[in-house]
Order: C-alpha cells, then structure tokens, then sequence
C-alpha cells in the first residue's frame, strides 16, 4: 500500500470518529441513546456532568438535553432511571 493511501485511510477513521456525534437541538436523550445510536462515548457524557452536582451519578441515571449537534449539556437526574421512548428526542424520566 502507498504511504499516501495509507495516510487517506488514518486520516478518514479520524475525522469520521470526530464527526459521528449527532442529536437533534433541544430534544432530550437518555444516555443508552446517545452511547448506542448517536455516536457519544460513556466518557463523552461524564465529562459532561463534571463540575455539576451529578458528576458522581451514573449515566445510566441521567437525562441529557442536545443544545447544538453533537453538543449535550443540561444534565437531569433520574432516580428511577431515563426511560425511551418510541419518539425521536422525546425522552423522560421514569416514575
């Protein structure tokens, strides 16, 4: 293989793992949403809830709401855990 193709390759893998994370502005998503279909890491969200009073929850138990694409921020406890729904952004808390 070609240094150049090779170089092409790297620099593909690297900018599509920059560029996968997507949510819809002001819709709010549960945690396994935003991990298993929108591209965020578990430690893309943590960072999120660092410095806030969430920032020892886990994920799992947190609602976060899209401010911009591939930005979410707003972080909500949910005692009882996030719940999903059928509906795009349409997330809650259960209970």
């Amino acid at each position: 293989m070609r240094f150049s193709s090779v170089l092409l390759t790297v620099f593909a893998l690297v900018a599509s793992g920059l560029a996968d994370k997507s949510c819809t502005p002001s819709f709010d998503y549960c945690s396994d949403i935003l991990i298993k279909s929108k591209g965020f890491t578990e430690a893309d969200l943590k960072d999120v809830l660092k410095g806030t009073d969430l920032e020892n929850e886990d994920v799992k138990n947190v609602l976060f709401h899209c401010t911009n694409p591939g930005i979410v921020g707003h972080p909500k406890l949910c005692s009882s855990g996030c719940k999903d729904s059928a509906t795009e952004g349409s997330h809650q808390c259960d209970g």
